[in-house]
């Protein structure tokens, strides 16, 4: 998927073009939110115990269309203006999952119509290395550095105390965006999203296809590491490949890969995304604080 800085640069004038004043700090999150389960995801894989398969369709369930639209709903409750944040969030989690279904992504995709269908969108249009997500990134960092003082002074205030009535909205949101994907891991499983069934069955693989989205390629091995956590010997492996690999492959025996297709990947893609989440971090932690100070200075005396 395209990084964070990305997704801010392509998707903030665009915000901008269709919500008037849409405060920056609310774009940027809405740029995260389909991106969020995934985070999450990596934080959970270093706690023992827990199912990887599992894990994973947990979190492509969470990373739909209808769950992003969940959580933002959510998170609208806690401002003012929770109409307009609403479609802020929404519209950008639309924009920031056509951005990701448009991109090549085997074994991978979105997921735009759970729980209602498990089809995976993928387009195939472009790499993450294409030259565009380079140009987009600068332009995301250059967005934070253009407008980061103009959207910390803004007069609206960033957060405000939920009624009665949102909390309760909040609150249910919330648990249906927690609670209820697991209700959906059977369907996910037998929709053999991410390819979850053909790597985890009992049943013979010898035959079959998969396809590993970022697999982790030891040259030394020969072999590449799929989510399960499960190594697959790769049969004749071309000599440029890379530690990242993604592939299509057909299995030669239940733990041997003959390669129909492959993609390599550089190792420094994730930093544009850490250096996003940093700068939205910082940008709300920023305006928060300058709004506590702001309106401490001006309340009148008891």
């Amino acid at each position: 998927m395209p990084n964070t800085l990305t997704h801010i640069g392509f998707q903030t004038p665009l915000s901008w073009l269709g919500i008037k004043e849409a405060p920056l700090q609310w774009v940027a999150l809405g740029c995260i939110i389909p991106d969020i389960p995934w985070i999450v995801q990596r934080i959970f894989l270093l706690v023992p115990g827990i199912d990887p398969v599992d894990l994973l369709l947990y979190v492509a369930t969470q990373a739909s269309l209808a769950y992003c639209l969940i959580l933002s709903l959510a998170l609208a409750m806690l401002c003012s203006s929770s109409r307009k944040i609403f479609l802020i969030l929404a519209l950008n989690c639309l924009l920031h999952l056509l951005i990701d279904a448009s991109q090549s992504k085997w074994g991978n995709g979105v997921n735009f119509l759970i729980p209602f269908s498990w089809q995976t969108t993928n387009l195939g249009l472009f790499w993450p290395e294409h030259f565009s997500n380079t140009l987009l990134a600068i332009m995301g960092g250059g967005i934070f550095l253009l407008y980061w003082s103009k959207a910390i002074h803004s007069t609206s205030p960033l957060l405000k105390k939920p009624t009665a009535a949102k909390t309760v909205c909040f609150a249910t949101c919330l648990a249906c965006y927690c609670l209820s994907p697991a209700l959906l891991l059977n369907a996910a499983y037998e929709a053999d999203i991410h390819y979850s069934k053909t790597l985890s069955s009992t049943e013979p693989r010898t035959g079959k296809t998969v396809e590993l989205d970022r697999g982790r390629y030891s040259a030394t091995n020969q072999s590449i590491r799929s989510y399960t956590g499960e190594q697959f010997t790769i049969t004749s492996p071309p000599l440029n490949l890379t530690p990242i690999l993604t592939v299509r492959a057909q299995f030669q025996s239940e733990n041997t890969l003959q390669l129909t297709e492959y993609h390599t990947h550089r190792t420094n893609r994730d930093y544009a995304s850490y250096v996003g989440l940093l700068l939205t971090l910082l940008l709300w932690i920023h305006t928060l604080f300058f709004q506590t100070t702001h309106k401490n200075m001006h309340r009148s005396p008891q």
